[in-house]
């Protein structure tokens, strides 16, 4: 029988990029989102992401330690009005590099920054656009201390390996797709189908949904039915 080892094999050490990263919510609110969390929202149309995400702006801030910066990414352009009335700054996949959030970062002496993606067409993504989009999830979100909010219409619209960096997804029932979309979004979860039935079964009105966490905050499950019930 080999002997417990006192010590564990491999000892935590900080990442200087991930300084002071910290996992607790700002708010004691079911709302507040982990600083630089990359939170997917899959909604059709008219199943208020947009206002969820407004209120996710909110609870996800503190008096102590507020967003520095709202930048906003739309695939429509000028024609977006959804958010005209959160102060932004506007941007896009061609131009947000690396780079570009580093000046950002520095800007704003590296407080918070949240970031929107609002109807994007991730297919239609050129080269570099789609390798700064990943580089958004990959790297900037968790070292230049962004939170990232994705809307898209449904789960298969956000290209998996955008899906794969999130640690937030939030799930409306599927409208078209039936049982073949829960298989695949089972699937991609991690998370049998009937659970994720029966999680989706707890959704009353279009506008409810299911929050399924990579590592869930403490005092919430790894899903919770409309952010405030825990589930499983």
């Amino acid at each position: 029988m080999p002997k417990k080892r006192k010590l564990p094999t491999v000892i935590p050490v900080e990442s200087e990029d991930k300084k002071g990263y910290d996992k607790t919510p700002p708010q004691e609110h079911p709302c507040s989102m982990p600083r630089r969390s990359r939170v997917a929202l899959c909604a059709p149309p008219g199943h208020g992401k947009t206002s969820l995400i407004k209120n996710l702006l909110i609870r996800s801030r503190s008096d102590k330690d507020p967003w520095a910066a709202v930048v906003v990414i739309t695939g429509v352009g000028d024609y977006c009005k959804e958010w005209d009335k959160v102060v932004h700054t506007k941007t896009d996949f061609q131009t947000a590099d690396e780079r570009w959030w580093a000046a950002k970062s520095k800007e704003h002496d590296e407080k918070p920054i949240a970031c929107i993606v609002d109807d994007m067409n991730y297919a239609d993504l050129g080269p570099k656009e789609r390798s700064n989009a990943y580089k958004l999830m990959q790297f900037v979100c968790t070292h230049m201390n962004v939170t990232a909010f994705l809307a898209s219409h449904s789960w298969v619209q956000l290209i998996p390996r955008l899906r794969r960096a999130c640690d937030v997804v939030v799930l409306w029932p599927p409208t078209t797709g039936g049982s073949d979309q829960l298989d695949y979004i089972a699937r991609s979860l991690g998370v049998s189908k009937p659970m994720l039935a029966e999680a989706f079964s707890h959704c009353n009105s279009k506008f409810e949904n299911i929050v399924v966490y990579t590592d869930p905050p403490e005092g919430r499950s790894k899903i919770m039915i409309n952010f405030d019930t825990p589930f499983a």
